[in-house]
C-alpha cells in the first residue's frame, strides 16, 4: 500500500486527517498522551479543544489518568530540564520557550477536569444535549448502548395485550405455530437489522374472533 511510512510520535503531523494503524500492545495510549502534550504545546490549544473518543469506559478512564499524570511529567521536565523518559527529553529540548510550557500545562491541569475525553456513546450523548434545537431532539433523550432490554420489553407488553387476553381458540393456534415472545424478538431483530426490508405481503390488524379463528385450522 502507498503511502504509508514509520510513525514518529515527535515529528508526526498535527495537520489534517492521519491515519495510525497500531496493533495490540503497540503502545496507542502512551502515542495518545504524546499527541495530546503537542497538541497542547506547538498547537496551544486548550483542554477542552481537543477531543478524545475511545470504545469502553475502561479505557476512557484509564486514558483520562495517564494524560493527566503525562502532562504533570512534562510539567516537571521542562522546570527541571531533565527527565527520564525520551520522548519528552526530546520534547523539551526541541521548545524555545521552557517557562511558557510550563505555565501551559499548568493551566492544562487546572482545567483537566473540562477535558473532552469520551467513551463515543458518551460523546453523541454529550452533542445531542448541546446540540438539541440543531437536531431536533428532546434535552432528556437517553442513549441506550444495549437495545436488548427494550427489545424484550417491547416483545413482552405486544404479548400481553394481543395474546394474553385473546380467545382459548387464538392462543392455542400461536401455541401449535410455536410462537413464543422470543421468536417475536427474533423477528423484531430481523427487521431492526434490515430497515429497509420490504415485509410482504402487507400486515393485516389481528382479528381474535373465535368464528374468524375457526377457519384458519
Amino acid at each position: 500500500m502507498t503511502g504509508l511510512k514509520p510513525f514518529d510520535l515527535l515529528s508526526s503531523s498535527l495537520e489534517g486527517t492521519n491515519l495510525i494503524e497500531a496493533g495490540a500492545g503497540t503502545g496507542k495510549t502512551y502515542t495518545i498522551t504524546g499527541l495530546f502534550l503537542r497538541l497542547l504545546l506547538e498547537r496551544k490549544l486548550l483542554v477542552e479543544e481537543i477531543l478524545v473518543v475511545t470504545f469502553t469506559q475502561a479505557a476512557t478512564e484509564e486514558l483520562r489518568d495517564r494524560i493527566r499524570r503525562k502532562i504533570r511529567e512534562a510539567m516537571e521536565a521542562f522546570a527541571q530540564g531533565v527527565t527520564e523518559d525520551k520522548f519528552l527529553r526530546k520534547l523539551v529540548r526541541g521548545h524555545s520557550d521552557p517557562e511558557e510550557a510550563v505555565r501551559r500545562l499548568a493551566e492544562a491541569l487546572r482545567s483537566f477536569d473540562e477535558a473532552a475525553i469520551f467513551t463515543i456513546h458518551g460523546f453523541c450523548r454529550r452533542m445531542l444535549y448541546e446540540k438539541a434545537f440543531e437536531s431536533g431532539t428532546l434535552f432528556d433523550t437517553e442513549l441506550v448502548t444495549d437495545e436488548e432490554t427494550l427489545k424484550r420489553e417491547a416483545c413482552d407488553d405486544f404479548w400481553r395485550t394481543h395474546v394474553s387476553t385473546a380467545s382459548g381458540l387464538f392462543v392455542n393456534y400461536v401455541i401449535r405455530r410455536n410462537v413464543t415472545p422470543d421468536s417475536l424478538r427474533a423477528l423484531l431483530k430481523n427487521r431492526i437489522d434490515q430497515p429497509d426490508l420490504c415485509i410482504v405481503p402487507p400486515v393485516e390488524p389481528v382479528d381474535c374472533n373465535p368464528e374468524r379463528m375457526w377457519r384458519l385450522f
